[in-house]
């Protein structure tokens, strides 16, 4: 196996079919710096490309048979990683996380009935609801003196009396909060004073750098949907999992997903997986020393030189959430950044309390992120109509 990456060389991804560089000037208008959609611009685990390559050796690719493989691969990583075992029959396979999101909105509601999503969320998060004809209730986040954000527990119980699910997510994305035990066992416990099933997706949690808890550990109803597509860069691969330890709610999930043909995974992210879980952890424990000095980089960055920003270094893995307020509208803000050449998320995106947000990606080599925060200077600059321009902008 070859050795580590290194993780400050500049890897260029133009001409590869990535939606993050190839189909940034399509999304923005104009040719950006694209630090948006969440993946990173960092090599995956040498054991991948091994595996990956191995395979490539035989010439006939047909549809796959690594169930077993697959799914005591995740339950391995999940004991190990969470310190919360799956139950042996507990696993199902997906063809990704956000088409068993659409699903699980399927599965365990009726049109018109209504979810619960607190936001502001991962678009997807709305889209299931929304596209499927349920009742869309929103629970916006409130932030503590420290900039945490945590749930509005008396909004919370309220939201979810008369509804069929919660759609969790877990750390949460965009604003960085890997959720407390403590939390996670108030949730639970509304859920169950409701009668709501919750899904709980946990795709980022192999990135936490304070300690996860899987809602299922503590809420055995619950159903978990996850993947190595965000711990391990794979996402353009496929393939996920879910855990759903109770055998009702199981059979029932399984069922859209067989009448919805969301039941398989593709040969390449079931290997690419498998490899990762289990062999990716040294690549893992250098990625987050990198991402960990990378958030740090953002912090003291926008401290020095945009001060009236606000933004807690995330609890896991490598999205900004930069509160823009002091600096324009949304749509001014908008403008500038394309203006400065920079693609990153906008907050209105992510629903209720997004607005005045951006989220910024810092997986990337610092030479890039550096590149990247000093073209947000000039563009939130330029919403202040301030004439100097950034060294570097």
């Amino acid at each position: 196996m070859a050795g580590l990456p290194d993780l400050e060389r500049i890897l260029p991804r133009q001409g590869t079919g990535s939606l993050k560089w190839d189909g940034a000037e399509s999304r923005f208008g104009a040719p950006v710096l694209p630090l948006w959609v969440a993946d990173m611009d960092f090599p995956v685990a040498p054991c991948i490309v091994d595996t990956m390559s191995t395979r490539l050796e035989h010439p006939i690719f047909g549809y796959p048979a690594l169930d077993t493989e697959f799914c005591g691969a995740a339950r391995r990583w999940w004991a190990g990683q969470h310190g919360w075992a799956p139950p042996p029959d507990s696993c199902v396979i997906t063809s990704g996380v956000v088409p068993a999101l659409f699903a699980s909105v399927r599965a365990f509601s009726r049109t018109g009935e209504a979810a619960v999503v607190p936001t502001p969320v991962y678009p997807p998060f709305l889209d299931a609801v929304r596209r499927n004809g349920r009742a869309l209730r929103c629970v916006p986040l409130l932030q503590d003196g420290g900039g945490r954000y945590g749930m509005d527990w008396n909004l919370l119980d309220r939201a979810l009396s008369g509804a069929r699910l919660l759609l969790f997510c877990s750390p949460h994305n965009p604003v960085g909060t890997v959720w407390r035990p403590d939390e996670l066992e108030r949730l639970a416990a509304l859920c169950q004073k409701h009668g709501v099933q919750a899904i709980s997706d946990e795709i980022h949690a192999g990135l936490a750098r304070e300690p996860h808890t899987s809602l299922p550990a503590l809420h055995p109803t619950a159903v978990l949907l996850g993947s190595a597509g965000k711990t391990f860069n794979t996402a353009g691969l496929g393939g996920g999992i879910a855990f759903c330890s109770d055998r009702t709610i199981r059979a029932r999930f399984q069922e859209e997903l067989l009448r919805s043909q969301n039941h398989h995974a593709p040969l390449t992210g079931m290997l690419a997986a498998i490899s990762a879980w289990n062999d990716g952890q040294e690549w893992l424990r250098s990625i987050q020393i990198r991402l960990a000095e990378n958030a740090r980089t953002v912090a003291d960055y926008l401290t020095r030189y945009l001060p009236e920003t606000r933004y807690r270094i995330p609890g896991f893995g490598y999205l900004a959430w930069i509160d823009v307020h002091a600096y324009g509208t949304d749509a001014r803000i908008a403008a500038a950044l394309v203006e400065a050449g920079l693609g990153l998320s906008l907050g209105p995106d992510f629903g209720p309390g997004g607005g005045g947000h951006v989220r910024l990606n810092f997986a990337a080599p610092p030479a890039v992120l550096e590149e990247g925060l000093h073209r947000l200077r000039k563009a939130l600059h330029a919403c202040r109509g301030a004439a100097a321009e950034p060294p570097g902008g």
